[in-house]
């Protein structure tokens, strides 16, 4: 063994000899896992909204490096330990003496002891990715025992350290509330924006329907919004806004926000804990389709249909905001850090009653028909034009309907739809007609099928948190010569899986290689899966959107970075289909390759560190569409 490595595991060992002699120190005091005793500084909180889940701890800098030494929290026993390609990468699970878990993600690599039983239980199973659960036994730790050292493992997109306490029940809890003196925060929250949305056919804000962003203003510690909004009906507050830390530039999570109108509370949201069953329902805790489209994330201060979250201490009438007077009316947003810091951000509403009334415009040139679903009314924004009764025609279920304005916006008339009357195939206003591409409303209460000639849907019962009025269409493109399946849009959340079955319209002689890739703008592609029968290929998806089918007839590729007696190291990659699974073997015996897909990266360890490589080398990969490609070898 070379001396680097010698002094490296002789380091290990002395750290592991539980630090500065923690043992001592009252067990109700909770030890911080990286740089003990100096100032950290965090990159997320627990509570934070991520784009599919709440951040389940908190993400500790490391300085943009690896390898920081680790330390237990609390006393107790390694009760499980996970290593995976993506998630957590490198993780370790302490169940403490109190019945409360630490779990530390991203890890570079665990101390040598756990290493070296993982690395055994790899082998045993001839897999680079395992989950153990180790005897109770087997590693007792002590508060502040070295547990590994800091890394960029699985899905991390950089170095750090990510830091849970879990309760009994495996909820997370704000580790925060532990009181570290390491974290320092006295910055209340910030607010950028704020939002309104009419949430019925004759709701209206400032005389428009559909949803309004607003900039706000900052006066010490406090935001305002400097003007009156006009209003009328039931509307929903969102709000744009975020923490920050002492010392960092990264926007966190606000765990405590409540709504007053007239100094009465109407909503109030506290994130302390939560269940990883109701992660993913962050997609209905705040406005997917602006986060989709790249505006930022509104957290909405009502309860949208389908939101069970169990974060509410405070709703009245949902949290909706409901005028129908012509009186002036205050709302004050109230938000507060785990550390205390506050902030109020106030804004004042006039209920007003809006205006019907066209106003005529005449030598008006054509112009087109915009429309714009929110949730079940269809916004119809179509020109004026002077002579004609500027009604909208509105063809459904082979029914003609006639609508007459809701009102005018600028030079436009508005109409509005309710989709519960009917999914509209048409509409004709001052003679400018527009074609829709609704197919099938989808109830979310109910197991629910569909078919059509170019795809079947199997809707669950919690699959979808409210109605969809789907829109779906299919398209051939003769220059890329693909054809698209357009199934509903990328800003409608899903609660749950929905399978789909796609019926293709092309020829695909060679089905096994060829696979569904969803796509955005059909020049980018990503692998959802080959599954084919009887000429059809099914999925089972959270998301709506753009589907096409490709064929990969492209080995992966295997490119050598290091290959001696020391270690082999390969990058490997896949253009289209993407890396399936690897497999290594030395003299025909399985060995173990690590895998960080981040950088496309797999290396070489054996079991018995001491030894060296030597003998015949063969390393097989496969893509997701069968594509293998192999690399051999002697080593020397």
């Amino acid at each position: 063994m070379k001396s680097g490595k010698v002094i490296y595991y002789i380091t290990l060992f002395l750290l592991s000899i539980n630090l500065f002699g923690q043992e001592s120190k009252n067990t109700e005091d909770y030890f911080f896992p990286v740089r003990p005793n100096e100032n950290n500084y965090l990159s997320g909180t627990m509570g934070e909204i991520r784009s599919t889940h709440f951040h389940a701890g908190m993400d500790i800098k490391t300085s943009g490096r690896s390898g920081l030494p680790v330390y237990a929290t609390m006393d107790g026993h390694v009760s499980r330990i996970k290593v995976s390609a993506g998630g957590y990468g490198h993780a370790l699970y302490i169940l403490h003496n109190n019945g409360e878990t630490s779990v530390y993600g991203h890890l570079l690599r665990f101390r040598e002891d756990v290493g070296k039983y993982v690395r055994v239980q790899q082998y045993e199973k001839e897999s680079f990715q395992v989950d153990l659960f180790p005897d109770k036994s087997a590693f007792p730790i002590n508060k502040g025992d070295l547990i590994g050292l800091s890394g960029n493992t699985g899905s991390s997109q950089g170095p750090h350290l990510h830091f849970e306490i879990r309760d009994e029940n495996q909820r997370p809890k704000n580790p925060l509330k532990k009181n570290f003196s390491e974290v320092k925060d006295n910055i209340p929250p910030i607010v950028y924006e704020f939002a309104l949305k009419t949430m019925n056919i004759h709701s209206r804000i400032s005389n428009e329907f559909g949803k309004i962003e607003y900039k706000v203003k900052k006066n010490g510690k406090n935001y305002y919004y400097d003007e009156p909004i006009e209003v009328n009906g039931k509307i929903g507050l969102q709000i744009k806004a975020y923490d920050k830390l002492n010392g960092a530039h990264n926007r966190n999570g606000i765990p405590y926000i409540s709504v007053e109108m007239d100094d009465e509370k109407i909503f109030s949201v506290q994130i302390d804990s939560f269940s990883f069953s109701d992660t993913r329902h962050v997609v209905n805790y705040y406005d997917f389709e602006a986060r989709r489209h790249k505006n930022g994330t509104f957290q909405k201060m009502y309860l949208d249909d389908g939101n069970k979250l169990p974060l509410y201490p405070v709703v009245k009438d949902n949290g909706f905001i409901i005028i129908n007077d012509e009186e002036t009316h205050n709302v004050k947003v109230y938000l507060k850090d785990v550390y205390g810091n506050k902030s109020v951000f106030s804004f004042v509403l006039k209920g007003t009653h809006p205006e019907t009334q066209l106003s005529k415009i005449s030598d008006r040139s054509p112009d087109k028909i915009i429309t714009k679903l929110y949730e079940k009314y269809l916004k119809i924004t179509a020109p004026i034009s002077s002579g004609t009764a500027n009604h909208c025609v509105l063809y459904s279920n082979r029914m003609m309907y006639e609508i007459i304005p809701s009102y005018q916006s600028e030079d436009h008339a508005v109409y509005i739809w309710d989709m519960n009357l009917g999914l509209p195939d048409s509409l004709n206003v001052c003679d400018i007609s527009k074609e829709l591409n609704y197919e099938v409303m989808i109830p979310s209460t109910v197991d629910f099928n569909f078919y059509n000639k170019v795809f079947d849907i199997h809707s669950y019962r919690r699959s979808l948190y409210d109605t969809i009025y789907l829109e779906a269409e299919h398209s051939i493109l003769p220059d890329k010569n693909i054809e698209i399946f357009t199934i509903g849009n990328t800003t409608t959340p899903l609660a749950n899986p929905i399978r789909i079955t796609f019926k293709p319209r092309m020829d695909y002689s060679i089905s096994e290689k060829y696979g569904l890739y969803s796509t955005v703008d059909y020049n980018h592609f990503a692998f959802q899966g080959n599954k084919w029968e009887d000429n059809k290929i099914t999925i089972s998806t959270k998301y709506l959107g753009s589907y096409t089918i490709l064929a990969d007839t492209i080995n992966p590729t295997i490119k050598p970075v290091q290959v001696d007696r020391k270690k082999v190291s390969f990058k490997i990659d896949d253009d289209l289909a993407g890396i399936k699974e690897y497999n290594a073997t030395l003299n025909d015996e399985w060995i173990l390759m690590h895998y960080d897909p981040k950088r496309r990266f797999i290396w070489s360890e054996t079991l018995d560190l001491n030894n060296p490589l030597s003998g015949a080398f063969k390393l097989t990969v496969e893509d997701n569409a069968g594509n293998i490609n192999e690399y051999t070898v002697q080593i020397d």
